[in-house]
């Protein structure tokens, strides 16, 4: 009985510690490609200057005329009032730099492109940016964001997600 429970014992053992043989197939179809420098980056990373300085009629003209921001909410097909129409979002942003003293700061920056095999374009940014109102208090955050892009190199539109808590401490 001890053999047989021994030969049992060290059969399971050897098993145990054969390599498993992994299969890994390969991808075959290529999706498309992703960049992080090139005019579209370029345009992704003036954008940001341009709100940093209080550049309005250069922001507004990196955007598409239809273009919409939806500014820490997921859009929506079906709801149609959580983008918010580009020049409506400029207005706030000047109100909100009037609690703002001298221009945003931008800090430490990534910046990609990925183009798509059928020529569809979506742009990323990890972004940290800082300030200090006017009440002497500084505030800083990190937005990630993400844009559509057309073919004219155009922004379609700007999905950014970030705290708000420092923001609200202009006021």
């Amino acid at each position: 009985m001890k053999k047989i429970l021994l030969c049992i014992l060290v059969s399971v053992s050897l098993i145990a510690c054969t390599n498993q043989e992994t299969k890994i197939e390969a991808i075959t179809e290529i999706t498309g490609t992703v960049t992080s420098t090139g005019p579209d980056v370029d345009m992704m990373k003036n954008s940001f200057t341009y709100f940093a300085n209080g550049d309005w009629a250069n922001l507004a003209l990196c955007y598409a005329d239809s273009a919409k921001a939806f500014h820490n909410v997921w859009p929506s097909k079906t709801d149609t009032t959580v983008g918010v129409n580009v020049q409506n979002i400029i207005e706030g942003f000047k109100k909100q730099r009037e609690l703002i003293d001298g221009n945003i700061i931008l800090g430490r920056s990534i910046y990609e492109v990925e183009t798509k095999t059928n020529g569809d374009k979506y742009g990323h940014s990890w972004l940290e940016m800082s300030w200090t109102s006017k009440k002497g208090v500084t505030g800083k955050m990190v937005i990630f964001s993400s844009f559509g892009i057309n073919k004219d190199g155009k922004l379609t539109y700007h999905w950014p997600i970030y705290d708000t808590k420092d923001v609200v401490n202009l006021k």
